[in-house]
């Protein structure tokens, strides 16, 4: 069955939409820890109140009781950036077959909508690849780096970015591995108020190396008869991630990651989205989350703003001869609990 030329457009543009939708977003490991929302404003907050556990005080009967306080909670207000990746449709070559044309065929119709369906996938995944990197950064420094110079900085306690420092280095001999791993579990207990006592830890390349052959860790592996470690070779349990087992620090169990994943930046070398000398550690369900903003429009078109993590719009230009389409999108990946990372450089 044919489909009349002048009616194409429209067909296109809703088809395309209800096509790409259905399209897997990428799954990544650092975004895993970052569960999504959706705003429909430009700007996204968080209400932010430090929580205690403090017990309390029996009293005696008749009395008053202890009277309570609480300390005013604070809004913290974060201007997401602004992502958007196009090309030109009429590049493609089913689009130049189809010009000129009166009547358009189904197969030639599904054909231009999977290359452009395939070509609007590859732009949301270099949007993917940066949210990526954006989360690397909220866990390893605490301060995301913007092209347009506009960084935020979730201002992390200094306590949890740790330097071991020369004489403590994993690949120093007797440097106590399992005290470091401990000390960050009791950080994010106590400081950040996280629950449970099963921790996930981000090996960089170099640190679980340096981990793997550390002497306390080897010394550790020689008591045959105890199981308070369970590594093993790598198993993929997460896409990118791998496993290598889980051991036991103090009271707590900590599962050992690596991440090896890389991606291309803007100089064109190939970076790992984890620091290769560091550790990064974190609860099993930290309270954090990826908010998403509205990618706005303009006001005559339909729908002033659109509530999602991405948009797909197209742009038909008659004096430039172009049929652009755009992905959009704007969000930002927001620690909500900052106190629940802890970030440690292992290796000199």
């Amino acid at each position: 069955m044919a489909i009349p030329a002048n009616q194409v457009r429209a067909q296109f543009t809703q088809a395309l939409v209800a096509v790409y939708k259905e399209r897997p977003i990428v799954t990544q490991f650092l975004r895993s820890f970052f569960p999504s929302v959706y705003k429909n404003t430009r700007y996204v907050s968080i209400e932010v109140q430090r929580g205690y556990e403090k017990v309390a005080v029996d009293v005696l009967r008749g009395t008053e009781g202890n009277r309570n306080e609480f300390g005013i909670s604070t809004q913290k207000i974060f201007d997401p950036p602004m992502f958007k990746e196009y090309f030109d449709m009429t590049e493609l070559d089913m689009y130049k077959v189809l010009l000129g044309q009166t009547d358009i065929s189904e197969v030639q119709y599904g054909e231009l909508l999977a290359q452009v369906t395939e070509k609007l996938g590859l732009l949301q995944d270099k949007i993917e690849r940066a949210y990526e990197v954006m989360c690397s950064q909220a866990l390893t420094t605490g301060i995301i780096t913007m092209n347009n110079g506009e960084n935020i900085n979730f201002k992390r306690k200094a306590d949890s970015l740790v330097d071991l420092g020369s004489g403590d280095y994993w690949t120093v001999s007797g440097a106590d591995c399992y005290a470091d791993f401990e000390a960050g579990c009791n950080f994010m207990r106590q400081v950040g108020k996280s629950q449970g006592g099963t921790i996930n830890a981000i090996l960089g390349s170099t640190a679980l190396q340096a981990l793997l052959t550390n002497s306390e860790f080897l010394e550790r592996q020689n008591l045959f008869n105890m199981a308070l470690d369970s590594v093993r070779p790598p198993q993929r349990d997460a896409v990118g991630a791998t496993l290598h087992g889980q051991i036991t620090a103090g009271s707590y169990k900590v599962n050992l990651w690596a991440y090896p994943e890389y991606y291309d930046a803007t100089n064109g070398d190939s970076t790992p989205y984890v620091d290769p000398k560091k550790v990064i550690l974190l609860p099993e369900a930290p309270k954090f989350n990826l908010s998403f903003a509205a990618v706005p429009k303009l006001i005559e078109a339909p729908g002033a703003q659109s509530v999602g993590a991405y948009t797909v719009n197209e742009y038909v230009d008659q004096r430039k001869s172009t049929h652009d389409i755009e992905i959009a999108s704007a969000g930002v990946p927001i620690p909500v609990a900052i106190d629940q990372i802890y970030t440690m450089k292992v290796v000199a």
